[in-house]
């Protein structure tokens, strides 16, 4: 017996959650729609991409990089050489007597292609990398933060129509039975058994009905509207959502794990921070880099004149050209900043508070979000206990009602009574409509609060 009950409990259990999943996935089209349509989100996705080309822009550091240079000029100047004078044996002519002045000009072409390839770069690069790669989670999980919030207004939306749709039948009963009871007021005063008074009295309560019926359709426009604008659907597939307004039941178990993406945003975020503090840390290091270059080199229509030789008197020089081609150059280079002020000081202790505060952040999250969780299960809780009270005062009001118009029936009592009895039965029961929505409107907080609702949606 004890597991047939224990069975009955699963069972139990599990129709509860299915209830609650299957309720929740009506609204599975609207709220994909919705997120898809809500520029928000899209803003927020393009923001997002920008951190992705980020990270291509830091790993493309790694590649070489191929330069090409190409370079034509003029080259005029005047030269005054002073060398130690240096006397020919036997001859005993001196050379390099005095100062030489002499005008040197030539025309210079020149091409070449450099390459040039981080090989060490104190792991800046890789940490640069890892850096962003971590913010790009993050901002991710903040986009799908936002997902609940849209999945909450556009159920909230629907649950507001369908509360109208059930006043509407809530108003449509009481019409149909003041219009009843107004016939036999009309015929028992042709039969001089009843008042004029008795007649209005209905008819004004038969007209505010229609009063309300009016606010309703004013109401339920609005809020198609509304879905409108969040969906991007038309009215003609919204008005196609039909449901019944009930509680949602949920398995607390399932329902209170934590799955916010604001945490996961804030722990990602702390990585990041993590590999930029390792990043300007190694912004000590040397960096390697190597290089290659391949040139041509020309020079043409080359001229000297030399002024006033000894003997010889002024020189004149020309050549057609002198020419590198090709010339190659492979090595490596190492660059090491050792004192730059206070720059890389500052920006390690900038990465280092920022660790911090993100920390701080992340500590305080939890904390806020540990309480809101019990607030809401506190809240789904009470909201559950206040249906069964409405209940019990629907059910009371009933049979009130069914009481007064008997009685009003038989002339024991008089219209202002009979109205009375009509207008408890009317508010207890749009009250345990309310209650109803009240109580939906706790289950999706206790969802959203523990980051479930979209989940539990689409699922």
């Amino acid at each position: 017996m004890k597991r047939i009950f224990l069975s009955l409990a699963i069972l139990s259990a599990c129709a509860y959650n299915a209830m609650a999943q299957e309720g929740l996935s009506t609204f599975k089209e609207p709220v994909e729609k919705a997120i898809q349509y809500n520029k928000s989100l899209k803003n927020a996705a393009l923001e997002n991409q920008k951190v992705a080309l980020d990270r291509e822009m830091v790993k493309g550091k790694l590649l070489p990089t191929v330069s090409a240079n190409a370079m034509y000029g003029y080259i005029n100047s005047l030269v005054d050489v002073d060398l130690p004078t240096q006397q020919l044996p036997i001859t005993g002519i001196n050379l390099f007597e005095g100062s030489q002045k002499a005008r040197v000009s030539s025309q210079i072409g020149m091409a070449g292609v450099t390459a040039t390839q981080v090989i060490f770069s104190g792991l800046q690069i890789s940490n640069g990398q890892k850096a962003l790669a971590e913010k790009f989670k993050a901002q991710q999980f903040l986009q799908e933060a936002g997902y609940d919030q849209v999945a909450q207004e556009v159920i909230m939306s629907f649950d507001q129509l369908m509360l109208l749709n059930e006043v509407d039948v809530l108003i449509a009963d009481s019409e149909k039975r003041l219009n009843k009871e107004h016939l036999k007021v009309v015929q028992a005063i042709a039969n001089g058994l009843a008042i004029p008074y008795d007649r209005d009295k209905l008819k004004l309560a038969i007209l505010e009905l229609e009063s309300k019926k009016a606010e309703l359709e004013s109401n339920r426009e609005l809020l198609y509207f509304k879905l409108e604008e969040l969906t991007g659907m038309p009215v003609a597939e919204l008005k196609a959502i039909q449901f019944k307004l009930a509680e949602v039941y949920l398995d607390k178990e399932s329902a209170t794990e934590m799955n916010r993406k604001e945490l996961n945003a804030l722990e990602a975020s702390q990585k990041a921070y993590e590999y930029v503090l390792k990043k300007e840390k190694g912004a000590k290091l040397p960096q390697v880099f190597g290089f290659a270059n391949v040139s041509y080199l020309n020079a043409f229509d080359n001229r000297l004149t030399v002024k006033d030789l000894p003997h010889v008197g002024d020189l004149k020089l020309k050549g057609n050209h002198i020419m590198f081609a090709p010339n190659y150059a492979v090595g490596l280079g190492v660059k090491w900043t050792i004192f730059e002020g206070k720059t890389h000081a500052s920006a390690i202790d900038k990465a280092k508070l920022d660790l911090q505060i993100n920390d701080n952040k992340l500590a305080d999250t939890k904390e806020k979000l540990s309480l809101l969780q019990r607030k809401t299960v506190v809240d789904y809780d009470l909201s559950m206990k206040k249906i069964q009270v409405n209940q019990q005062q629907v059910a009371i009001a009933k049979n009130n009602l069914h009481l007064a118009a008997r009685q009003f029936e038989e002339g024991l009592t008089d219209v202002t009574e009979r109205l009375e009895a009509e207008n408890e039965y009317y508010k207890q029961t749009l009250n345990y409509y309310n209650q109803i929505l009240n109580q939906r409107t706790a289950a999706l907080e206790l969802l959203k609060a523990n980051g479930n609702l979209y989940q539990t949606v689409t699922r």
